[in-house]
């Protein structure tokens, strides 16, 4: 049997990625594992060459901001898991600005974790298309297994 001793649960908030937390939750209750749920909050970027940096003349507070995603990301993050995750499972949350595969490769690297579980779906759109969806990359990257939930099909 494949031992399980610490779960990632990445989210960023939406529905597909609430069904893979309900199977986060299960493997985590039948393995008896720790469940880390982590939420990166992608970082700004910057354009120095146009004058939009992090104290920009524009008026525009990058640091500010990004502090004010990260607070917000925390206080949803908290009430999900709250929510969310039975008393049984030990649990621990945490939010990190930055570029969200890279950032969920290396959590799983620090924390030592045996298992990813994360929706195929997110919030998308034309990042998509551009960037490619953060599950691939994971799945591409990752040195530990990633179980993708699929979203919800229509059939």
């Amino acid at each position: 049997m494949l031992p399980i001793s610490a779960i990632i649960w990445p989210t960023d908030g939406s529905k597909p990625a609430l069904r893979a937390l309900d199977v986060a939750i299960e493997l985590a209750e039948t393995f008896k594992a720790k469940l880390y749920a982590l939420q990166v909050v992608n970082q700004l970027p910057t354009i120095p060459e146009t004058g939009f940096t992090a104290a920009s003349e524009i008026g525009f507070d990058v640091p500010r901001y990004e502090q004010k995603l990260l607070n917000t990301a925390k206080d949803t993050l908290n009430n999900t898991v709250v929510e969310k995750v039975p008393k049984t499972v030990e649990v621990e949350t945490h939010v990190e600005l930055g570029v969200p595969a890279d950032v969920i490769i290396d959590f799983a690297g620090q924390k030592n974790v045996s298992l990813i579980v994360m929706a195929t779906h997110g919030r998308t759109g034309i990042s998509h298309l551009v960037l490619g969806s953060v599950t691939e990359k994971t799945v591409r990257k990752s040195s530990v297994p990633v179980l993708t939930i699929p979203g919800e099909t229509e059939n």
